[in-house]
């Protein structure tokens, strides 16, 4: 399933809704609201779900579109220290 999360201007503000949920997040500024999508986004990924960011200007029109995918598990980094790496003296 895809989750959508929407950075839109606000009256007084920029908003975040995920998925058309009634709750929203208002940000003062659309930097701090893109900054807080992209966090949002990234976490989701990190639990399997592809998310995409839409970002609207304040004319109402889409600016950009980003896309967050989850890693494929063998992309992961192994548990444990780097081989070759003696773990450090408590």
């Amino acid at each position: 399933m895809s989750r959508t999360i929407a950075v839109r201007p606000a009256a007084y503000g920029w908003s975040l809704r995920i998925d058309a949920q009634e709750g929203v997040l208002v940000f003062a500024t659309g930097a701090l609201a893109e900054t807080t999508a992209r966090g949002l986004a990234s976490r989701l990924a990190g639990a399997g779900e592809v998310t995409d960011i839409l970002i609207y200007l304040r004319d109402g029109s889409l600016a950009g579109r980003l896309r967050s995918t989850p890693q494929h598990p063998t992309a992961r980094a192994p548990n444990g220290p780097a081989q070759g790496v003696e773990p450090a003296a408590a």
